[in-house]
């Protein structure tokens, strides 16, 4: 392991008096674990039933049908358009997928890409044509140089996200992500960024080029490779059910993706959502995190993290979010990283190549 990435971590106990032992003395561990590029922490504890519970979301789905602005039979007649000197034609296609102007936008250059004609997919289904239509039209659109130039040319940075149904704060059924260019790359970004740019200077080095070689070397929550795309489950785990990372090395932004690029990483992800659904995992946040338009990939990769939404209580709504995670602002989790990371690498194993099978 290179001694400039640094897995630390604090062990902590808990002890009183169980009423389930007749109220024996009773021992629980937790654990803190610290983000090695950020530094922030994450809490690891075990609750009682560390899975998903069954959830059926068919009544959601079925609701939801009649009314979706993003089905075929409506699409084109209620889908905004940009200018055509932004945007020749006012939208985009490719494949299934079709971009427009979000009618509620959350910056300058605001889209949503529709990523397929079929209202809904479990994850166990999602194709992976779907996901390169999807993530191909969002690339497509954000390499438009007109549109780059108004929000600062090369310094505008891509945000392409992706809340997959209800469970994950997805506002529609139907699958579709948000394609933005920003002058601002929010929070989250701008930190690691700017500790990328930090651990550049004190060792030489790209960070996520040294983690890699360190979780590969490690190996207890190394995944695989789809291509190109590097996967693995993060050291500081951000999602109570473990998350999952993916790492385009030598490529800094999401316009720098090619087409080889988005099917490798489309064969990965349906791998990655095949074993969510082995859980009953029933949703999904995905995130690309960029560099800006213009940079070089001399300090930062692109990469991707993946987290699982759930319901904890179906019969009370309980969230898998709380005061720890919005306010307290730690992560949260409820399986440890090398749990997680050794199912599914059981599971991606197990799978066959996609492209070997559908070709």
């Amino acid at each position: 392991m290179l001694e400039s990435i640094v897995f630390k971590t604090e062990r902590k106990l808990s002890r009183f008096l169980d009423p389930r032992r007749d109220f024996q003395p009773s021992e629980h561990p937790s654990e803190m674990r610290y983000d090695p590029l950020t530094g922030l922490s994450s809490r690891i504890c075990h609750f009682a039933h560390a899975t998903a519970p069954p959830m059926d979301l068919a009544p959601i789905v079925e609701r939801s049908l009649p009314s979706c602005p993003f089905c075929p039979q409506v699409v084109m007649k209620l889908a905004t358009r940009y200018e055509d000197r932004l945007v020749p034609g006012g939208l985009l296609s490719r494949g299934g997928a079709l971009l427009f102007p979000n009618l509620f936008p959350y910056d300058e250059v605001s889209a949503v890409a529709v990523m397929c004609r079929e209202h809904y997919f479990p994850l166990a289904e999602l194709p992976a044509r779907v996901l390169e239509d999807g993530v191909g039209v969002a690339r497509d659109f954000l390499r438009l140089p007109a549109l780059r130039d108004e929000v600062g040319g090369d310094a505008a940075y891509p945000i392409v996200a992706w809340n997959y149904t209800t469970v994950a704060g997805g506002s529609m059924i139907h699958p579709h992500m948000q394609v933005i260019l920003s002058s601002n790359p929010g929070n989250a970004l701008r930190r690691e960024l700017a500790a990328e740019q930090a651990y550049k200077e004190r060792h030489g080095r790209l960070f996520r080029e040294d983690l890699l070689e360190a979780e590969r070397r490690r190996g207890e929550r190394w995944i695989g490779e789809s291509g190109s795309v590097c996967w693995h489950v993060p050291f500081a785990p951000s999602a109570l059910l473990g998350d999952v990372a993916a790492v385009f090395p030598g490529r800094a932004t999401f316009q720098d993706l090619t087409d080889r690029d988005v099917a490798d990483f489309a064969e990965g992800l349906t791998r990655v959502l095949g074993y969510f659904a082995t859980l009953d995992i029933q949703g999904f946040n995905l995130m690309f995190f960029s560099d800006a338009c213009g940079a070089a990939p001399d300090r930062h990769w692109l990469t991707v993290k993946v987290l699982p939404r759930f319901i904890i209580g179906p019969k009370l709504m309980v969230q898998d979010t709380s005061y720890v995670q919005l306010l307290l602002e730690d992560r949260f989790a409820m399986l440890f990283p090398e749990e997680v990371a050794e199912k599914l690498r059981e599971f991606w194993n197990a799978q066959p190549r996609l492209r070997a099978a559908q070709g």
